[in-house]
């Protein structure tokens, strides 16, 4: 095993995970007709293992926790005879090649969701360079130009420039991050979140391992997350989580920590760990668990979404893990539009920027059909209805979660 795990002696800390309850609905506008709320689909995909093939996104940043939409100016008016100004913010101008990427990929799933709803929206794009004051000047500028909603930032860090900015210019932002605190006042959040993820990981556990569930994750700020969704989950699912165990995200760390976490999940009978990791983080703390008796067949290992990857078919320790992901066959169909379009894979992202454009869109529609001038205000991206999306029905909360 020590061959094998040598390679992850400094493992890098992880990409954004997300924050989990949605908050309190809204009151329907009137005129609009409203349906039943219901969370984004989302089912158990068996896997084999996991692998890091998500870019790198910020960490999660300290400000106020997420409230109701925000107002500032007046909201604009929008020609409904013309395509709506949208100003799509992503860091193509970033230092680091895997944010350029991600930006490169969202800015393209926006553009396939504008030439899919013809007519609808029309993109003004705007680099952040990954900055927050590049941020909060793309929107400035993006308002100027006559933009009517805000796409974006990617990163939870810029989320508060582009808040101020987008409430000085009555603008609402549709952000592509699952940071939890840049939800809010404003800011809405279009990224996959934890307790989605939660809900759906715990919902198939009561199911094949009713009982206890243990939590072997990494202590870091989206392992805590991941945490704190998995513990909020726990009662409506009927299940307690014991026992519970961080590990530092290293190595020795995780070599370290695995044979307590072992010998405490054998004593607590839980027939399922929840393992909140990603790329060799992942791949070591199966490892580590499955030297220590806690694995397949008789433990049922669970995963999030960033722990899902093509290396999953390498990694016997992860044999029969159930990761909560988005539909895979909507995914495909997607894969497939986007390659016809732009001939090459979408890659990891490119369909949350499609998802915050389609839906930019689908206001559209509905204030032309209505009369409405201002498509985008905090009751048109809370609307109960949802969006279609590329894995489903998307459904924005007033809290700014999704």
């Amino acid at each position: 095993m020590r061959r094998i795990m040598t390679a992850i002696l400094n493992l890098p800390d992880q990409g954004v995970d997300a924050r989990q309850a949605a908050g309190p609905r809204g009151a329907p506008r009137a005129g609009r007709r409203r349906r039943g709320l219901g969370a984004a689909a989302l089912i158990c995909a068996a896997l084999a293992a996991c692998g890091q093939s998500r870019a790198p996104q910020a960490g999660p940043i300290a400000q106020t926790p997420a409230g109701g939409g925000g107002a500032g100016a007046a909201q604009p008016s929008v020609a409904l005879d013309e395509p709506a100004r949208v100003a799509l913010l992503t860091p193509l101008g970033a230092s680091d090649p895997g944010a350029q990427a991600a930006a490169r990929a969202i800015a393209d799933g926006a553009r396939l969701a504008a030439a899919e709803r013809p007519g609808l929206i029309t993109l003004d794009e705007r680099d952040t360079f990954g900055r927050p004051d590049a941020a909060g000047a793309a929107v400035r500028e993006a308002s100027a130009a006559g933009a009517s909603v805000v796409l974006g930032p990617l990163f939870g860090a810029n989320a508060a420039s582009v808040r101020e900015a987008a409430k000085a210019a009555g603008l609402s932002a549709i952000s592509f991050s699952n940071t939890p605190s840049a939800a809010g006042d404003g800011v809405w959040l279009a990224g996959l979140l934890a307790g989605s993820q939660a809900d759906a990981l715990l919902r198939h556990a009561s199911r094949r391992a009713p009982g206890a569930l243990g939590l072997y994750y990494p202590d870091t700020a989206p392992g805590q997350v991941a945490r704190d969704a998995l513990l909020a989950a726990a009662p409506g699912a009927g299940l307690s989580i014991q026992p519970i165990t961080a590990y530092p995200r290293s190595f020795e760390g995780i070599e370290t920590s695995s044979l307590g976490y072992a010998q405490a999940h054998a004593a607590s009978g839980a027939g399922a760990v929840a393992l909140p990791d990603r790329g060799q983080g992942l791949q070591a703390a199966a490892s580590f668990l499955a030297f220590h008796g806690v694995g397949a067949p008789r433990t049922l290992l669970l995963g999030f979404a960033d722990g899902a990857g093509p290396e999953a078919l390498t990694e016997n320790s992860l044999r029969g893990a159930r990761f909560a992901v988005p539909d895979p066959r909507r995914m495909a169909d997607f894969a497939a539009r986007f390659q016809a379009r732009f001939g090459r894979a979408p890659g990891d992202l490119a369909w949350i920027g499609y998802d915050a454009a389609s839906a930019a869109a689908q206001m559209v529609s509905r204030a032309r059909a209505s009369g409405d001038a201002t498509p985008f205000g905090p009751e048109d991206i809370a609307d109960p209805d949802g969006f279609e999306g590329v894995a489903g029905r998307l459904r924005f909360t007033p809290d700014g979660l999704n």
